[in-house]
């Protein structure tokens, strides 16, 4: 069978972290919901379906941003960082927060923050390849739980990423990669 896939390698190549959006132009609920559901294609030891989403949008982002920054300020932080992740959250229309469940063992936790990790990656390039720019930000030190607590999910839930999502208003400049090491293992 003769395939063409170089749509899904110029996704591949184009996929860029990106906070030049339009920031007045939100994205539609059914796309994010869209996009939800194609990350859950990701490999998933087990079956656990491990990832848990939630959609932030307008007034929503501030109370975010109050969130991380209390849970921050009570974990000690420094008050700059503190201060900026007031209104941080507001760069971009949407914001996704994406968690992972606990496993039953240390082992399979790791399974389902890998799984998470790839559940990620197919929703950016879904984004991508419908023009919309994506940033994977890292939940600040302390505020796992209360970004959890906020987001409805479970107890528990480690939280994968924080992530900007709006429609890209300006291209990135797509870097050049090294060369990949393969070592190569035979007979």
């Amino acid at each position: 069978m003769n395939v063409d896939h170089s749509f899904i390698d110029d996704v591949i190549r184009a996929r860029r972290t990106n906070m030049f959006v339009e920031r007045e132009r939100p994205v539609p609920d059914d796309v994010i919901v869209e996009l939800c559901e194609l990350a859950t294609w990701a490999p998933n030891h087990k079956r656990t379906w491990p990832w848990r989403f939630a959609s932030v949008t307008g007034a929503g982002r501030s109370r975010l941003g109050r969130v991380v920054s209390n849970a921050m300020a009570a974990h000690g932080d420094d008050p700059n960082k503190v201060s900026k992740a007031l209104t941080k959250y507001e760069r971009t229309p949407n914001i996704l927060i994406i968690g992972s469940i606990p496993g039953d063992s240390d082992e399979r936790t790791t399974e389902n923050r890998d799984a998470v990790a790839a559940a990620c990656q197919n929703l950016m390039l879904a984004a991508t390849a419908r023009g919309i720019a994506t940033y994977w930000g890292s939940c600040p030190k302390g505020s796992h739980d209360a970004v959890a607590e906020f987001a409805g999910f479970e107890s528990g839930i480690h939280i994968a990423g924080i992530f900007y999502v709006g429609y890209q208003a300006e291209t990135m400049e797509t870097p050049e990669r090294p060369a990949p090491v393969v070592t190569r293992i035979s007979d």
